[in-house]
């Protein structure tokens, strides 16, 4: 079988790429013939299915709670109406969500500092009031967005962040970049799904 190309909008070890491999799991595309492009942004992911520089796109839709997820919604929009009419959408799956909160190894969070929380604006939406309420020990919860949850925990892993930050990403992120879980199951995880498109060239 010939080498497929999958575009995802997520970095290793995003709830994207979980889906992409749901995805090529249900067609029969065995994993040595699996490639996955790490695309971050629901916009390159269209534009590289539109383009034929990937055979196929999956990004991030619908969330159980927040709605439709801005980032993607707006990529779409932005598309002219020949761009929209060239893709369409092949499959969906519903996954419940596994994040984590994730800070650096051997680090002690200082609560006389703000705490810097990082992650996809959508997963902050989910769990905010939950962050607050936990951490309300601290003089300020800052909530920062970054464009992808798995991207967050890469950045904290190489020193990107400043000190007294922690990320927000799925709790396989705890052993692929070295992190230590302070809650390996948000509690906010419960009923929290979202909604993973499959995408091909039309």
């Amino acid at each position: 079988m010939k080498n497929v190309i999958f575009g995802i909008q997520g970095d290793i070890g995003s709830t994207n790429e979980r889906a992409c491999k749901y995805f090529a799991k249900k067609m029969g595309i065995a994993e040595q013939n699996l490639t996955i492009k790490y695309l971050i942004s629901s916009t390159k992911v269209l534009h590289a299915v539109i383009n034929k520089t990937v055979d196929y796109g999956t990004f991030a839709v619908f969330s159980s709670r927040q709605g439709i997820v801005d980032e993607t919604e707006k990529a779409i929009a932005e598309l002219s109406r020949a761009e929209q009419n060239s893709y369409k959408k092949i499959n969906e799956v519903k996954l419940q969500l596994d994040h984590a909160l994730l800070q650096k190894k051997k680090e002690i969070l200082n609560n006389t500092l703000p705490l810097k929380i990082y992650s996809h604006r959508q997963a902050l939406l989910e769990h905010k009031k939950y962050l607050f309420e936990r951490f309300k020990k601290f003089p300020k919860v800052l909530l920062i967005p970054e464009i992808d949850t798995a991207l967050a925990a890469e950045n904290l892993s190489e020193n990107k962040y400043q000190e007294n930050s922690i990320v927000i990403a799925p709790i396989i992120c705890e052993k692929l970049y070295n992190l230590h879980a302070l809650e390996k199951d948000m509690p906010t995880n419960k009923g929290y799904e979202t909604t993973f498109y499959l995408i091909e060239q039309n």
